[in-house]
């Protein structure tokens, strides 16, 4: 029906606005994780932290469903955030509610699904693929599927941090939890079914950093611009810039630089300059512009 992997058709989606598309491939998405919690985190005990996590270590303690703990935690912590942030509970209702009737929707067509699986290292490298995936997608156009981001919501209005930070702190948490229950071994599954989960989600969402922004300050600006131009034939801009504090005029270059080279760059941009300011992150897009062939130069 839609190319969910093709990267414009998902942001024509968001810039269209065209609500409709954009449910069904959030319910379609949800469908899906929901799936994949029924058919292999709940059945082989792959806690990876949220509350589909400690559904999983309280199903283990006491026996108690998953599917209702999900359910159960879910209108608890709507009715916190509603009591606590009000009408900004709305940014995650959509897939506190979702999630969970997905969840209690799958249990029963996942106990059809018979899947043995002889590598549990295997298992995990795939699934979290899938689920870093459908995460990648919902983020993307705009959606959540609740839990973890209804928590942080509601830390954030007494004490605020990065949403990042925050849902690391606590899905580590709850993954460490998990060693009274399942042992180190699982956790250590945990802990890089949580990494790998994130790598792709941030992956499908920003793209490959496969290259560096670079801002250099310094004051043989002449001889690094030889560098870029004649070494590496890399384009730059020169920015005419001063001092915040000692209001001294400067030359500050800025330019992108393939990250197979940047090393080797930074090398030569030292031996030039070893005082040069340099700062430089990760750039996941380049678009536009004029570009020139990079010449990769071994020291």
């Amino acid at each position: 029906m839609f190319n969910l992997f093709n990267k414009e058709n998902v942001l024509d989606v968001i810039t269209n606005k065209n609500h409709v598309k954009r449910l069904v491939i959030y319910f379609m998405c949800v469908f899906f994780l929901a799936m994949l919690y029924n058919c292999f985190f709940v059945p082989y005990k792959l806690v990876m932290g949220g509350i589909g996590g400690l559904a999983i270590l309280v199903n283990d303690f006491t026996g108690f469903s998953t599917t209702v703990f999900n359910n159960i935690a879910t209108v608890i912590l709507l009715t916190i955030s509603f009591l606590t942030i009000g009408k900004e509970t709305k940014k995650s209702i959509v897939g506190a509610i979702t999630y969970p009737i997905m969840v209690t929707l799958t249990e029963p067509i996942s106990k059809l699904i018979n899947i043995e699986i002889s590598s549990y290292l295997f298992m995990v490298i795939v699934v979290c693929f899938i689920y870093g995936l459908l995460y990648g997608i919902v983020y993307k156009i705009g959606y959540n599927t609740g839990g973890t981001d209804i928590v942080l919501e509601i830390v954030n209005k007494y004490k605020p941090m990065p949403k990042g930070t925050g849902c690391i702190y606590i899905n580590i948490g709850i993954v460490i939890l998990s060693v009274v229950s399942f042992g180190w071994t699982r956790v250590i599954y945990g802990v890089f079914a949580l990494y790998l989960g994130n790598v792709i989600t941030n992956f499908f969402l920003l793209g490959n950093n496969d290259s560096k922004l670079c801002i250099i300050k310094t004051k043989e600006y002449k001889e690094v611009e030889k560098l870029l131009d004649n070494e590496y034939e890399i384009g730059y801009t020169v920015l005419k810039s001063y001092g915040g504090i000692d209001k001294l005029k400067r030359t500050t270059l800025f330019c992108i630089i393939p990250s197979e080279i940047y090393y080797d760059f930074r090398y030569k941009l030292l031996k030039i300059d070893e005082k040069a300011f340099i700062i430089s992150s990760n750039c996941y897009e380049v678009s536009g512009g004029k570009r020139k062939r990079t010449k990769i130069i071994h020291s």
